[in-house]
């Protein structure tokens, strides 16, 4: 019989598994980069997150980003204003270099490398901030053949 008590954030700091990349920032309004060298960040107005938005259209807990499988996933917390990733609104959904992600408002860009791309200048880059389409998940129809979700 498993005795496993562990709550999920228990069991994100218990594992050895996670591998955090190294310069992977948010960059918000443009000038401050924030590091996500945590494996599971809180987004929201709340000063219990790991990062705090102090606006008023940010719910307490907008939103969560976690590393699964060596991706990270962001996670809308049933906010009151949404979570748009480039223009589309999500409930959960893998981020890539240079996705835009609004809530109700404020923007993040997620950046995953140490030099910022300037749009426009390498023909062979990938697309620029919010130019890429964007990855979400239907829990109901994203499921293995045990009936668990991908990760």
């Amino acid at each position: 019989m498993d005795n496993n008590s562990d709550t999920p954030e228990q069991k994100i700091e218990n594992s050895a598994e996670v591998s955090i990349p190294p310069n992977v920032f948010l960059i918000k309004a443009g000038t401050q980069a924030i590091p996500l060298n945590q494996p599971q960040i809180s987004i929201g107005r709340s000063h219990e997150n790991t990062i705090v938005l102090d606006d008023p259209r940010v719910s307490r807990k907008h939103l969560e980003i976690r590393i699964i499988r060596e991706h990270f996933v962001l996670f809308d917390l049933n906010s009151s204003g949404g979570t748009f990733v480039n223009g589309q609104r999500v409930n959960q959904g893998i981020l890539y270099t240079g996705d835009v992600i609004s809530l109700a408002g404020v923007t993040l860009v997620f950046m995953q490398d140490s030099r910022l791309r300037v749009p426009g200048t390498d023909p062979l880059s990938t697309p620029g901030p919010g130019e890429r389409n964007t990855a979400i998940f239907n829990p109901s129809t994203d499921k293995d053949k045990k009936g668990r979700g991908w990760w």
